[in-house]
């Protein structure tokens, strides 16, 4: 995979650079000719403070203690060391990260995400749909996975399918491989009149 550094505004680059490289280089080769290093514009404009640095086109996979936690690709990351995240977005293509787990793991398209880099937590937002590798599937438009539990957790309305069932309510916490599930409120379930007839136990 390729990367391009594309802005930086700051004149420590081996500090600013830190996440990207420790989480990036173990499963990653860059190649030279595609990296690029560029001072951000003195005349920066008010507001909120700039991304240290802007990656295009990226893959990336975080682990811990040897296990992988999730692995992501997307258009375009800021990494934002000073405040401790980094924004995922998408330019062309939706976000793609898949979560990992004991319980199983689940697969991921959002338009947006944020990863806190202290807690590796990660906020999904925008038509996000996930896909566990049992065949459930979860939509909602704003999902967040917490790292230190593994676990799914939304306060937005959600729809959930597995095996021919269809569930709808609001809020939600779910193991990652969505197997184990609570709704919170306004819940409906019901048969897919194609899943019953065709007795399929799994969505397509």
């Amino acid at each position: 995979m390729c990367y391009s550094i594309i802005e930086m505004t700051t004149s420590n680059v081996l500090g600013s650079l830190r996440w990207f490289w420790q989480t990036a280089i173990p499963v990653s080769i860059l190649v030279a000719s595609g990296v690029v290093l560029a001072a951000a514009a003195d005349s920066a404009g008010a507001g909120a403070s700039p991304p240290e640095i802007v990656l295009q086109r990226v893959h990336i996979l975080e682990s811990r203690d040897g296990a992988t936690v999730w692995e992501v690709r997307a258009d375009q990351a800021e990494v934002n060391e000073r405040e401790g995240f980094t924004v995922l977005m998408r330019v062309t293509r939706p976000i793609e990260i898949t979560f990992f787990s004991r319980q199983g793991q689940v697969s991921c398209l959002a338009n947006r995400a944020t990863v806190d880099l202290k807690t590796k937590d990660v906020r999904l937002e925008g038509a996000v749909v996930a896909r566990s590798d049992q065949g459930a599937e979860l939509r909602t438009e704003f999902l967040r996975w917490i790292a230190a539990t593994r676990r799914l957790l939304t306060d937005q309305s959600v729809t959930i399918t597995r095996g021919g069932l269809l569930t709808q309510g609001r809020g939600l916490e779910a193991e990652t491989g969505l197997e184990r599930f609570r709704i919170f409120q306004n819940i409906t379930s019901q048969f897919g009149p194609s899943q019953a007839l065709t007795g399929r136990s799994r969505p397509q």
